[in-house]
């Protein structure tokens, strides 16, 4: 990094919370509700992550989320996620050592804002986290950079100060069109595009900070 970085963005799924077991679980619930045989969960991993992605049509068939869809799957989500959900090693000490050290810090994350602040409060981090950014949030979600964007202007630190992880090509490519740095989280679900740093654990951050 060439300038001291002030503010950390993460990205939540695959990069702070190990979910995509409980989200395959949760999908397959809606799938088996409109007849239709499960999907395996490196299918969700990997399309997930991808731009350009017609996920409604990928999950259910459809051309986009109908209420019903959306409500069974957050209510089975809900009831699942304990069971489910885990932080990955290394985050409650990093998130510590970095409150610490005076950085801001924030999650942006394409699943909604209510899902975010439900996952992080329960796995007792989200009072680590300065700003928290969901899809509903912004007009467009990840790729776009306009999640960034609200971070920076909400955190009032220039983009040259601001730093960016996360484990898909969504968050590389939104990195690079808000202007700021990306470290590639390679423990994720996702797979490294281009020659961007990368961290193989979340304590390796601190060393790209000075």
């Amino acid at each position: 990094m060439n300038k001291p970085i002030k503010s950390i963005i993460f990205d939540m799924d695959g990069t702070l919370l190990d979910s995509s077991y409980a989200m395959v679980q949760s999908v397959n619930y809606v799938r088996d509700s409109l007849g239709l045989p499960p999907l395996e969960k490196t299918f969700l991993e990997y399309h997930i992550n991808q731009p350009d992605q017609d996920l409604p049509m990928l999950f259910y068939g459809t051309p986009q989320y109908v209420p019903e869809h959306r409500e069974l799957f957050k209510t089975h989500y809900l009831e699942n996620a304990n069971l489910h959900v885990k932080v990955y090693d290394g985050v409650f000490e990093t998130l510590d050592i970095l409150k610490e050290m005076g950085i801001i810090l924030s999650v942006a994350t394409n699943a909604s804002d209510f899902f975010a602040y439900n996952m992080l409060e329960h796995q007792k981090i989200l009072h680590f986290f300065d700003f928290v950014v969901g899809a509903n949030c912004v007009k467009s979600p990840k790729p776009e950079p306009d999640m960034l964007h609200l971070i920076l202007d909400k955190s009032q630190v220039s983009f040259e100060h601001s730093l960016l992880v996360g484990d898909s090509i969504k968050d590389e490519l939104a990195a690079k069109n808000a202007g700021i740095d990306f470290l590639f989280a390679n423990w994720g679900y996702g797979e490294k595009s281009s020659k961007e740093k990368t961290i193989n654990s979340l304590r390796e951050i601190i060393q790209f900070l000075h």
